[in-house]
């Protein structure tokens, strides 16, 4: 396609085997990029590598694990010298009550949420090349006051505390490179399936949304696309909220 925006471009996608992640995997190769997805799931990430194409390299990862994120950002640093673009997307979004929340589930979803972006970044900085750009996944939840998910909702707000403080790190400005976060809504994902797919909750979601209408996968790898390329070169630290309004108006 004429317009490629990534030509060139290394990209590492974490969560990259569905949902967000595969869908903006797909958009980076689309514009040029050699993609690099992670995911716990070895079959999810075939079945991905095979849609996205091209040389697609496939890691699987767990995302809570610091020393598997460091052999992810290695393997990619091994096999084409540098990292442009990481989106350190994996999340996991379903919680119990609070009351039912244990320990383990805590430190669960903190590993994967928050956890797994801060080593993401750690293990992937010493590869970053000059202009390269970060692109973390909060969510519109951060923003609100709802209840019903407050430990969700306190992962995304550190994330998005994250890129402010990682893209004021001297270490990262110094070699120009931009840190920003996505904060999406109600999107269809594999991992809103089961309220997308229930009638009552899904018109409910629906109702909340200014817009009127869930978000879809890929109008958020538009945006990441926008935060990876060179259109967004004086955006950093900053968070674009792809959310039909929930937490806006």
């Amino acid at each position: 396609m004429s317009g490629k925006k990534l030509n060139g471009k290394i990209a590492v996608v974490t969560g990259g085997g569905s949902g967000i992640g595969l869908e903006t995997a797909c958009l980076f190769r689309r514009h040029g990029a050699q993609v690099v997805i992670a995911g716990r799931h070895e079959d999810s990430l075939a079945e991905a590598k095979k849609r996205i194409g091209g040389e697609t390299l496939a890691i699987r990862t767990d995302v809570s694990r610091p020393a598997d994120l460091a052999s992810l950002m290695k393997s990619t640093a091994d096999a084409f010298g540098r990292i442009d673009i990481l989106f350190a997307n994996a999340g996991i979004s379903e919680c119990p009550d609070i009351l039912e929340t244990d320990e383990s589930f805590f430190d669960a979803l903190m590993g994967t949420n928050v956890k797994g972006v801060f080593f993401a970044f750690v293990h992937a900085l010493p590869v970053l090349a000059p202009g390269a750009s970060v692109i973390f996944t909060s969510s519109v939840a951060q923003q609100r006051g709802r209840p019903g998910d407050p430990l969700y909702s306190a992962s995304k707000a550190a994330v998005r505390s994250l890129a402010r403080t990682l893209a004021a790190d001297r270490r990262v400005l110094d070699r120009a490179i931009r840190v920003n976060a996505i904060s999406p809504g109600a999107i269809r994902t594999p991992l809103t399936a089961a309220a997308a797919g229930d009638p009552e909750i899904s018109a409910w979601v629906e109702a909340q949304v200014p817009m009127g209408r869930w978000g879809r996968p890929e109008e958020v790898a538009r945006c990441a696309l926008f935060l990876a390329s060179g259109e967004s070169s004086y955006l950093t630290g900053g968070e674009i909220a792809v959310d039909g309004g929930l937490g806006q108006i």
